[in-house]
């Protein structure tokens, strides 16, 4: 069967304007005053007729005079109630009813008149059954009715008494002197129910999304109702506007053969063999099933109207879908919904249930039917009051209907026809290309060379009259609508689809060569993602809310591109745009490099701007000289108030808007508020050209819907009948698993349209365009992915990333201005040779220094670098100790290796400055030359870098090294002596230091403001990016994790740098770093110089310097020896030494020892021959000194001793006499010194061979210090060990303050000498 289209021209005949509701005037009250009675009324009448009587009866007689009189009486009385109140108020009256009956009939007139225009007009609009094929066949008529129209889809089903005008009579406020006319009332009631409703006028049925109706009575009546709305909608309703479906069981299809010949039950999405398929099933489900598509769509829909506070008000963008269930007998089935939560209203569906009794309806009903014979009943039941009509049914028979049916089979819509009707949910782009499928691209003719009009001009979609919208990037003087353009739309309004359907019709129409694409979303980069492999893009960014670091990279990214475009226009000749270029490169000069222009487009550009405000300068900047380079710019965003464009929208030459929140966001990008008004289904928007004032109304391309594959259909002979045939089910149903699950939402969908002309387009091109966006740095990467791989050799484990002496690799540095990424190299040849690493907490700033440790040990052997760290943050840097290049880390909780660490260093500058002057060397590059040639074999390593992690650790907690370190760092960097320190804060270094720090990095700062670099750039460094650098050159960088797994985790990153260190350390068989030698814990007696070897001197321990042994020279150099130290420090044990160590190496005549003890820890130390005597109480040690001090009054020379000087110990015969006293402090608790008896002689102690061994705790020493034997023994030069103690006792020493020390360690102070850490040898007890 052959297809006719029809045009369908404007409506001649259109529904009348809904009637406005009309109030009859309140009849008259009645007026004021006595009205009286009946008997007053008949008074006047009585009194004639009585005087008549009398004349006339009884004439002659005296009665005829009364007669007379009661005539005159009657007359007069007349006169008077005339005349009176109640006269009054009875002409008041007449008057008015008079009045009110004229209007009323006036209104009658008119309202009759009325009722027989609209009883015409309804036999038109709403012909009764016999009239429909007169309709059809009139093209004037024919599916005359459009969705806008007020009647869309309210169907004639029969005749009927029908409201047809709102009258109301108009309520005057009665009172108890004036009620109201009940006369004139009961006219006025007559009136209003005579022309309030009309009889044998058409019933109509809404059927326009109303949800459920249900058709209640005997089976054919029902079908008899059915018919009736099934040949009304199918002539007057177009199959574009409405579609039908049925749900009929098998066993009564033949009530339904009729219906397969509507043209608006066919389903132009599904073919049945050669023909469309029929939207008719079996059942409900698989109705539903067939119709899966088409109801996701729907529900789709309906879910995004909801976003619209006038969603009501919205017209549908599918057709209506009327469905019809035949359920007679039977309970009713809902039809399933592919989303319960929205209604079948919702959707568009109205469904039609057949039904037996009321009892079987559906749980929810808009509208009932009830149907008995020929009467009919109408419910409207969506409103809280229902409405209610009766009437008589259309008589629709089967065969009526079918003849009807078969009338409209060939019949559709023209394409102009068309027009008139909203725009399809969806529009391809494949059509508005000219392309039949997009899965066979003929990119040779598509990409063919474009003409100067149609270059950069594409489709985006059709506008209300069905005409392809374009949008044309070129600048105005070109004739185009650019170069920039806006395009704002709320979330849902399409506004991302949009831009995909403009991008790919830009690639499918030019090549690379021609234009590229750079994509900037601030959001996860959904919309972008599918273009990111295309040869066109330059570049996809996304994610710039997670990274604000990114959007400062994309300023620089975009000022190297238009830079770098700038510079080849120079190159080619001092060209002024870009289209001169390309007609150069064209004609002239073919060996120019293609410059294609690029299509910048950045989505929820109001969030770029919100999150850096400064941002917009650069958009301003190519805003002025975009255009004549080639770059085109495209903002999209959510919103543009509060953001405020601050002068861009001058550049904006042209301007789409989607469905906006605002009224007054719309205002701002279109001048109008038609964006707000928009519908709330996706893809409609208005197109305005500043320039050109051109402004249009358009539905966006769709390109993310399933790729349907054009039908092929094959011709093959005809070898069976001409005739096939047409049943009223498919012959051919889709697979119903597959479909079952499609309508239950687990569907798998195919590629979408999008997908599969990228596919084709992504090695389409032989070149892609060049790079503007680099990848962003990565979150983590290993060092020898970053500067490896790694070799063995001759110099053990090395990277190949080795570029030069202390050039060490660190990561990656990124440079979007030029473009580039590449290796970074932290250069300690440079500028000091020192370098400062700052960073907040968890910045990383530890991780780049365990990199940097490493990445010297691999570039470098421990011949040309030795590496000494301390470590005062943590224990982080302890792992590197393996390396044979790292001499020794201290951690925070060795303050004595800290100290022998910086002590070391300090060392190797003085002994480097030797050898400068010893053998002429006059830089550090000679210094490495001369020790490579071996001439140098004092330096165990060439150059030394000092590693400090927590250089704000050093000023606060070791203050004693902050100087040595500065020294260093003031000098070193001369003689190849390299600082490298990590810092909370910039200020943690003293402004005379800042300077010598040649190099800075920055990690993410706990305040950017602290910023020594650039404040701007430090602000984009985000602490969920540990080890992000911010170079002192204004560039960024990140640190790649210490170890040579290829891991990028820094999961177990201990354990796996640990390995490196031992791989590294077995790979090296010569000399490592000369280690920094610390004290021993524990130091034993047999490890020092034996009597032997020193006759004279007590070793007593050793000290940190050189670790050689200290020795005490009692009776010479030393004289006397205090020590201090709290409870538990070993100066008992150290007592116990020196005794020992005397008693040892002098005979009993030459020594003798007064032991004052008072906690008596020295019992059973000096032998009976040596001991003098021993005092545990402060009485005894009275005795002791008197007696002692009577001793020594004797050797003290006489008045006849020679004057002049005798020698040391010239006092004749006799021992020396060693006072031992342990914990002094406690003799002195009441204050009174029981050794005062030796006060005379401390100043003549060396010519008298007395000495003095004395312990105190330093708790209370800050006055203890001060007492009369302890100040007389300093005052004589005596030496002093200061062992554990605290600080807050001040200065105990001039400059030294006691600190807390582990057991047997005390600093050793002797007048003249440097102070040292000395360890005291054990002498157990």
């Amino acid at each position: 069967m052959s297809t006719r289209l029809i045009h369908r021209p404007a409506r001649t005949v259109r529904p009348p304007a809904a009637t406005p509701a009309r109030t009859i005037e309140a009849p008259p009250n009645l007026p004021e005053g006595v009205m009286g009675t009946i008997t007053m009324s008949l008074l006047p009448v009585t009194g004639v007729l009585s005087s008549v009587v009398l004349m006339t009866v009884v004439r002659g007689s005296q009665f005829a005079a009364l007669g007379a009189l009661i005539l005159a009486v009657t007359a007069i009385g007349t006169v008077g109630l005339l005349l009176s109140p109640y006269g009054r108020a009875h002409r008041t009256r007449s008057t008015r009813r008079k009045a009110y009956l004229a209007y009323v009939e006036d209104l009658r007139e008119e309202l009759a008149s009325e009722e027989r225009a609209r009883r015409e007009l309804a036999d038109v609009l709403d012909p009764p059954p016999y009239a429909l094929y007169d309709i059809v066949q009139n093209p004037a008529r024919l599916w005359e009715r459009r969705r806008g129209d007020a009647d869309f889809l309210r169907v004639r089903v029969g005749i009927g008494e029908v409201a047809v005008c709102d009258l109301q009579i108009a309520r005057r406020r009665p009172s108890a002197l004036s009620p109201q006319d009940p006369f004139m009332l009961n006219e006025a009631s007559a009136l209003m129910n005579r022309f309030r409703t009309g009889t044998e006028l058409p019933l109509t049925v809404p059927l326009d999304r109303v949800g459920n109706i249900s058709v209640i009575g005997p089976r054919e009546d029902c079908l008899r109702v059915a018919r009736a709305l099934l040949v009304q909608t199918a002539a007057t309703h177009a199959p574009d506007d409405v579609a039908l479906a049925l749900a009929v069981p098998g066993d009564r299809i033949a009530d339904w053969e009729w219906a397969k010949w509507l043209p608006h039950l066919l389903d132009a999405e599904q073919l049945d063999g050669p023909v469309a398929a029929r939207r008719i099933a079996p059942s409900a489900p698989q109705l539903a099933r067939q119709l899966g598509p088409d109801l996701r769509r729907r529900a789709s829909y309906a879910t995004e109207l909801r976003r619209d506070p006038a969603g009501q008000d919205i017209p549908a963008m599918a057709p209506p879908l009327l469905v019809v269930i035949d359920g007679h007998g039977e309970d009713a089935v809902d039809l399933p919904r592919p989303d319960n939560a929205v209604g079948l209203s919702d959707m568009g569906v109205t469904v039609l249930h057949l039904l037996e009794q009321r009892v079987q309806e559906p749980g929810h009903v808009g509208v009932r039917i009830t149907v008995e014979g020929s009467m009919l009943l109408v419910e409207d039941l969506r409103e809280a009051e229902p409405i209610s009509a009766q009437g008589i049914v259309d008589e629709v028979s089967y065969l009526f209907a079918g003849g009807l049916a078969r009338m409209l089979a060939p019949l559709r819509l023209s394409t102009e026809a068309l027009m008139d009707t909203p725009p399809s949910d969806t529009v391809g782009l494949a059509g508005l290309l000219g392309i039949d499928d997009v899965a066979r691209l003929d990119l040779p003719r598509l990409w063919a060379p474009r003409d100067e009009h149609a270059f950069l001009r594409v489709p985006i979609g059709i506008s209300d009259t069905h005409e392809p919208v374009l949008l044309d990037l070129k600048d105005s003087s070109e004739l185009g609508m650019g170069p920039h353009g806006l395009c704002v739309g709320a979330a849902g309004s399409g506004r991302s689809e949009l831009l995909r359907s403009l991008i790919l019709a830009l690639v499918t129409t030019h090549p690379p060569e021609d234009l590229a694409l750079l994509l900037i979303d601030h959001e996860d980069g959904e919309t972008f993602a599918p273009f990111s492999m295309l040869p066109h893009v330059a570049g996809v960014i996304t994610d710039l809310e997670n990274e604000t670091g990114l959007i400062e990279r994309v300023d620089a990214a975009l000022v190297g591109e238009v830079n770098r475009r700038r510079q080849a226009l120079e190159d080619a000749g001092d060209i002024t745009d870009i289209a001169e270029y390309a007609a150069l490169r064209a004609g002239a000069r073919p060996e120019l490099e293609p410059l294609p222009h690029l299509f910048v487009v950045i989505d929820a550009f109001d969030e770029v701007l919100a999150a850096r405000p400064d941002f917009i300068d650069l958009l301003l900047s190519i805003g002025r000289t975009g255009g004549s380079l080639g770059v085109h710019l495209l903002l999209s965003g959510q919103r543009v108030d509060g953001v405020g464009l601050k002068g861009l929208d001058a550049f904006l030459s042209y301007r789409i808007g989607m469905r906006t929140l605002s009224a007054d966001e719309s205002r701002t990008v279109l001048d109008t508020t038609d964006a707000f008004h928009l519908p709330a289904v996706p893809g409609h928007g208005y197109l305005k050209v500043v320039d050109t004032g051109q402004y249009e109304r358009f539905n966006a391309c769709r390109v993310s819907g399933d790729h349907q594959v054009p039908t092929q259909r094959a011709v093959e002979p005809r070898s069976g009948p001409l005739a096939l045939e047409y049943a009223a089910f498919n012959t051919s149903a889709p697979d119903a698993s597959a479909s079952g699950d499609r309508a239950s939402g687990r569907h798998e969908t195919g590629p979408t349209e999008l997908e599969v002309v990228v596919e084709q387009l992504e090695d389409a091109a032989a070149t892609a365009v060049p790079g503007i966006w680099l990848p962003p740095l990565p979150a983590a990467l290993a060092l020898d992915k970053a500067a490896g791989p790694l070799t063995n050799g001759p110099r053990g484990m090395q990277l190949a990333g080795r570029r030069g002496p202390l050039r060490v690799p660190l990561g990656l540095l990124d440079d979007p201005t030029a473009q580039w990424q590449g290796h970074w190299y932290l250069d300690l040849t440079v500028a000091g040779g020192h370098a400062a690493v700052i960073g907040g907490p968890e910045s990383g700033k530890t991780t780049l220094l365990r990199t940097l440790v490493l990445s010297l040990a691999l570039t470098h052997t421990p011949r040309e670098v030795g590496v000494y760290g301390l470590d005062l943050v943590g224990d982080e840097l302890q792992a590197l100790a393996g390396l044979p290049h790292v001499g020794g880390i201290a951690g925070r909780a060795e303050p004595e290796r800290a100290v022998r660490t910086v002590e070391m260093v300090r060392s190797m500058l003085e002994a480097r400055e030797d050898l400068f002057r010893e053998h002429a060397v006059d830089s550090v590059e000679h210094l490495r030359t001369l020790h490579r040639a071996g001439r140098l074999p004092q330096l165990a390593s060439a150059e030394i870098v000092l590693v400090v992690d927590g250089f704000d650790a050093l000023r606060e907690d070791f203050d004693e090294l902050y100087d040595t370190v500065a020294d260093l760092l003031e000098r070193g960097g001369d003689y190849g002596i390299h600082v490298v320190a990590g810092m909370l804060h910039w200020n943690d270094v003293g402004m005379a230091t800042q300077d010598s720090f040649g190099t800075r990095v920055e990690l993410c700062l706990g305040d950017p403001g602290e910023s020594s670099i650039d404040r701007r750039l430090a602000e984009t460094l985000s602490p969920d990016e540990p080890g992000r650098v911010l170079t002192d050159g204004g560039l960024f960088a990140h640190t790649a994790l210490p170890r040579t797994d290829g891991i990028a985790d820094d999961t177990d990153l201990d354990a796996a740098l640990h390995r490196t260190a031992r791989t590294v350390r077995a790979a090296w068989s010569g000399a490592v770093a000369a280690p920094v030698l610390v004290l021993p814990d524990v130091l034993e007696r047999d490890l020092l110089p034996g009597p032997d070897a020193e006759p004279g001197r007590v070793p007593i321990g050793v000290d940190q310097n050189a670790l050689a042994p200290v020795l005490l020279d009692l009776f010479d150099e030393d004289q006397h020896l205090l020590i201090l130290g709290d409870g538990g420090c070993g100066k008992t044990n150290l007592l116990r030494t020196v005794a020992q160590g005397l008693i040892e190496r002098y005979g009993e005549g030459e020594l003798i020892f007064a032991v004052v003890d008072p906690r008596q820890g020295l019992r059973g130390v000096i032998p009976e021959e040596y001991d003098g005597g021993h005092a545990h109480t402060a009485k005894l040690c009275e005795r002791l000194a008197a007696g002692l001090a009577t001793e020594l009054e004797k050797r003290l020379p006489d008045d006849d001793t020679d004057t002049e000087d005798p020698e040391s110990g010239g006092w004749g015969t006799g021992p020396r006499i060693v006072v031992l006293v342990d914990d002094y402090d406690v003799l002195m608790a009441d204050g009174h010194s029981p050794l005062a008896p030796f006060l005379p002689y401390i100043q003549s102690a060396v010519d008298i061979g007395l000495h003095f061994v004395l312990t105190r705790q330093v708790a209370g020493a800050s006055w203890g210090m001060y007492e009369p034997l302890v100040h007389g023994l300093r005052e004589s030069g005596a030496t002093a060990v200061l062992m554990t103690g605290d600080r807050g006792e001040g200065q105990l020493f001039p400059g030294v303050y006691a600190s807390r020390q582990q057991a047997g360690r005390g600093l050793l102070i002797r007048e003249g000498r440097p102070h040292g850490l000395i360890q005291t040898v054990h002498t157990p007890g």
